[in-house]
């Protein structure tokens, strides 16, 4: 592909200077057949001897310009033409180069930190784009298979975006109660599918009650995040009770509904009775708090959803606790 362009530019050069030697010649023909006419005029004398002989000079002067500048000007188009050239072959080499490492990237291979050496525009818009690339595989290495819903990188992504640029947030920590008897009880596929639906109910809800910049992230398994503004969170974690607690039932068999539980064995190997499913959700905010890093969110988050579980039904808690505040 190198030689094609190159073979182009030559062309396109060629085709020029013909049609350049072409006018440049023409010009010569006609300066040197009317020096020639006026040779052949017959003798004058006195101001029109004179005048002749003026312009008989002034064409052969102009011959001599033409002459110089049509050499100086074919000259300076192939100089021309051999840098063009050789600009067009380094920045085709550097886009190959460019391309293999982009090909590295999407391999999911460190990208070089030379990229920019030179630092012009077309190297930096391609390390640009070789960045957001490798962003973007990221995030869709690290989505969940199951929701299509963005994961751990993605949620750390956000809240220390909110973090840094001084936003106000609540993480509403989302987890299923008795999925896993759930699960034992009616296979893999039938769990995945409420999680799925899990999903869904999260994003409608994030949707209708909160704002456009509002997350929806899938932790992985049961575990789901999803972050808005700290007034938002009454409306949206009882949209999402009241839109789980209608929707679960109905994924269970007559019989089991109709008794309002399972019996299946727990994580100790006892057998015991385990109501139909419900959802907890933990909240935390920076509203009274200041947090040092997304990993101190996720603590908290935590100790509140262990809290929140252990209560009977669907239910949400926020953490009001007032703690120190922390520089960023």
């Amino acid at each position: 592909m190198r030689l094609k362009l190159i073979r182009q530019i030559l062309t396109s050069f060629l085709i020029v200077c013909a049609g350049f030697v072409a006018a440049w010649v023409a010009a010569l023909y006609v300066l040197h057949a009317v020096s020639g006419r006026l040779a052949e005029l017959p003798v004058l004398s006195g101001v029109a001897a004179e005048e002749v002989g003026r312009l008989q000079k002034m064409l052969h002067d102009g011959e001599i310009a033409v002459l110089l500048f049509g050499l100086a000007g074919f000259m300076g188009g192939l100089i021309g033409m051999v840098v063009a050239a050789s600009q067009a072959a380094n920045m085709f080499g550097r886009l190959k180069q460019a391309t293999q490492q982009l090909a590295n990237v999407v391999l999911d291979q460190e990208l070089p930190d030379s990229a920019t050496a030179k630092g012009d525009d077309l190297e930096h818009d391609i390390r640009e784009m070789m960045l957001k690339i490798q962003m973007s595989q990221q995030l869709c290495l690290d989505a969940s298979p199951l929701t299509r819903l963005p994961g751990n990188i993605a949620i750390e992504q956000v809240l220390k975006g909110k973090m840094v640029n001084g936003e106000k947030f609540a993480l509403c920590y989302v987890d299923l109660d008795d999925f896993k008897a759930y699960n034992d009880r009616y296979g893999y596929a039938r769990g995945s599918e409420l999680i799925k639906i899990t999903g869904e109910i999260l994003y409608r809800t994030k949707d209708e009650y909160g704002d456009p910049g509002d997350f929806v992230g899938h932790i992985g398994g049961d575990d789901f995040v999803l972050i808005t503004a700290p007034e938002n969170v009454g409306p949206v974690c009882e949209a999402i009770i009241a839109a789980f607690d209608s929707a679960v039932p109905e994924h269970y068999e007559p019989d089991d509904r109709a008794r309002g539980y399972i019996e299946g064995t727990d994580r100790y190997g006892v057998t015991r009775r385990f109501p139909l499913m419900s959802i907890s959700i933990a909240v935390v905010t920076d509203v009274k708090r200041n947090f040092s890093s997304p990993l101190e969110i996720a603590q908290v988050a935590t100790e509140i959803k262990d809290y929140v579980k252990s209560l009977p039904g669907s239910n949400y808690l926020v953490d009001r606790r007032i703690g120190q505040r922390t520089d960023i």
